[in-house]
């Protein structure tokens, strides 16, 4: 079996303060509002792992935005004598690994913040005592700046066992693909070039490094000898060693600086940034579970159409295996396909899972791939109604007794089709989220209509609004029954001769449209009342 990452635990970097990841063995998708920590999370879980950042040591990268704000900003609220050695703020990435046997088990022992027997890789960057007197004098000045100095910090990777690690351990493999950008001048990010080079067999590896060598030494025989020629000629009167040029036979010049992958004989740096999500991938995935058992996707819906996107992420199911993947990402089609089961929701710094939802809405999902569920999930405030006249209406009720759009007030009213209004009671629930529904009753007692979501709801939280049976079974009647004809033929720009309950039951959207763009208003069937008093009451006690 291949080595699986069983729990990440994050102290001081970034965002996170005090952070603990359980990730599944299989896929894991890590959904979160902008800033939520998403790419943060992955980063530091590469960072344990590899001891790198972006290809570069982490400590030749070191830098002070790598600690958390809050750590940093309550040391320097301190007195100027409070600020000792000993309360620095440092950050520590601990990553436990789950594994059967072998040379990984070298990384076993205890030296981890919690203080676990387990196989793993740790990260600490902290105050170099070699610098003490240095760091007591750089925050004794009263002009001191709020950055930390970490040129008198340590960067420590070691394992669990206490010995410091100097390169990837054997039996570790780490794929890392960032599709949002390239990071290398040079056209091909550290992580793409490292995939490549792990992609190929140790006797191709060596056959192309001999040819190289080879190719080198005939271009320094056959080019420069001429050149150095000339070069000594003009230099026979200048008593000095003779100077000229030659091939560079270092390992600074092997084959695997030279060489690049390319996408239809185009350098990788020069096609389309879809073509590189995707190309990126493919090398990633396209080989022996065993030899990069953990695969790192960034956002892999950057850059591609619905149509590529789509043969991707069929790509990534086919190709996972026994791989333990990672994937951050702000659509709800890779959501929804990959399995609302595996999703951990990043939000005020902490993890949510979907740990109780049943099997039955992880399949509703993946066949209704395009339902916006991620809207779904991290709205502060979401408003569920039927359908789209549903919602126009709901928003111009909402506007009316506001005097703002929903979306103004951090509201967002959402259409969901036909999609049951159960199944998004049970998402919410699994992630303790606020949710509101409005629906009509459809001639049929609130109690039937309740039975699939009574065990979801929860008051202020949750809350179900239904459209009162003795007021008509859909929107429209209700609305009717809310308000007197002649508002009614004012608002629709109707004549007398026009019945408003009739003629609204026919046109619903021309109804709704001329509803929500009418400079005249309308009263709220009292479900929708009722819904807005109680949104009322969260957006005060929000504000």
């Amino acid at each position: 079996m291949a080595p699986l990452v069983t729990k990440v635990q994050i102290s001081g970097y970034r965002r996170f303060r005090e952070f603990t990841f359980k990730p599944e063995p299989g896929t894991n998708i890590i959904v979160g509002g902008n800033e939520a920590g998403k790419s943060t999370l992955l980063e530091a879980m590469a960072l344990a792992l590899t001891g790198r950042v972006n290809g570069v040591w982490a400590s030749e990268y070191l830098s002070p935005y790598w600690f958390n704000r809050d750590m940093v900003r309550d040391f320097f609220m301190k007195e100027t004598t409070g600020r000792s050695f000993s309360a620095l703020p440092e950050f520590r990435i601990d990553a436990y690994l789950d594994v059967v046997s072998g040379e990984l088990e070298k990384l076993r022992g205890i030296n981890n913040m919690a203080e676990e027997g387990s196989v793993g890789l740790s990260i600490w960057a902290h105050p170099d005592p070699a610098y003490k007197q240095e760091l007591d004098d750089y925050f004794q000045e009263e002009d001191c700046p709020e950055v930390l100095p970490v040129e008198y910090y340590m960067v420590e990777w070691q394992s669990f066992a206490g010995s410091p690690v100097v390169r990837r351990p054997k039996g570790l493999g780490i794929s890392i693909i960032d599709s949002r950008t390239i990071r290398s001048d040079r056209g091909v990010d550290y992580y793409t070039r490292q995939i490549v080079e792990n992609r190929l067999d140790p006797k191709d590896r060596n056959r192309i490094s001999v040819e190289h060598r080879k190719l080198r030494a005939t271009l320094g025989r056959e080019v420069l000898q001429g050149v150095n020629d000339t070069l000594a000629d003009e230099n026979q009167s200048i008593p000095v060693p003779s100077v000229g040029l030659q091939i560079d036979q270092s390992r600074s010049a092997s084959w695997e600086a030279t060489l690049i992958p390319d996408i239809e004989e185009v350098p990788l740096s020069m096609a389309g940034q879809g073509n590189q999500a995707v190309a990126k991938t493919v090398l990633a995935m396209g080989r022996k579970a065993d030899a990069e058992n953990l695969v790192f996707i960034e956002e892999p819906e950057n850059h591609l159409s619905h149509t590529r996107l789509r043969r991707l992420i069929s790509y990534i199911e086919a190709s996972a295996q026994d791989r333990q993947v990672f994937i951050t990402t702000h659509s709800s089609y890779v959501l929804n396909r990959l399995g609302l089961g595996q999703v951990t929701l990043l939000g005020n710094g902490k993890p949510a899972r979907f740990g109780d939802l049943k099997k039955d809405t992880v399949r509703y999902y993946q066949k209704l791939s395009g339902f916006d569920t991620l809207r779904l999930i991290l709205a502060d405030l979401i408003v569920v109604v039927g359908g789209p006249s549903d919602e126009m209406i709901f928003t111009r009720f909402f506007a009316d007794k506001f005097g703002k759009e929903p979306l103004d007030c951090g509201v967002d009213v959402m259409s969901i089709n036909g999609v049951s209004f159960a199944r998004c009671f049970q998402l919410a629930a699994a992630l303790d989220r606020q949710l509101f529904a409005l629906r009509d009753n459809d001639g049929k007692k609130h109690e039937v209509l309740c039975e699939g979501v009574l065990g979801y709801l929860k008051d202020s939280e949750r809350e179900f609004y239904i459209g009162d049976l003795g007021s008509g079974n859909t929107l429209e009647p209700q609305i009717v029954n809310a308000n007197d004809v002649d508002s009614l033929r004012r608002v629709l720009s109707k004549s007398e001769n026009v019945d408003p309950a009739e003629w609204m039951d026919n046109n619903k959207t021309d109804a709704a449209l001329a509803i929500a763009t009418s400079e005249h208003r309308l009263n709220p069937p009292p479900y929708m009342e009722r819904a807005l008093q109680d949104l009322g009451l969260r957006l005060g006690s929000a504000s």
